[in-house]
């Protein structure tokens, strides 16, 4: 299966809410989050066969020290990657989607000198799989279900 990623364009912005939507186990409260762009994050979607399978919001100029949500973490200086949400349609799951929009993420963490990439899991269901699944990436998941890296810590290649 071809899988294509990239930063989304504008006219594919009714795919990514139809691919939510459509969703089994996406929280439907959040579609409404990407009705619009946003100036805080950067979206990035997978394609197949001109199809939407799956998404990963987040931003590159954060300070996670500032909130006291990564106090467990030995930060270093900031900017830091926040990872805002990542999402593949259930009939994609398994086959790398999620890795390779992980993969461009941090490739443009890395690309703006971010020093960490760092997220909260989406605790609107059982959370054991996104922890299973950021801590073997080399992901550390600390207090408050935050995880973060250095970018040169993960395996994504």
């Amino acid at each position: 299966m071809d899988i294509t990623v990239g930063i989304l364009r504008e006219a594919d912005r009714p795919l990514v809410l139809e691919m939510l939507r459509s969703s089994q186990d996406y929280p439907g409260t959040a579609v409404d989050l990407y009705r619009r762009p946003s100036f805080r994050t950067t979206l990035f979607v997978a394609w197949s066969g001109g199809e939407v399978v799956g998404m990963l919001s987040g931003g590159f100029d954060s300070d996670l020290a500032q909130g006291g949500g990564f106090d467990s973490f030995d930060l270093p200086s900031p900017p830091q990657a926040f990872l805002d949400r990542m999402h593949v349609h259930e009939d994609f799951r398994g086959i790398g989607v999620g890795t390779l929009l992980l993969q461009a993420y941090v490739e443009e963490a890395l690309r703006r000198r971010c020093t960490l990439v760092g997220g909260q899991l989406d605790l609107s269901s059982d959370p054991t799989l996104r922890r299973r699944y950021f801590a073997s990436r080399g992901f550390s998941v600390r207090d408050l279900d935050n995880f973060g890296a250095r970018p040169e810590e993960l395996r994504l290649w």
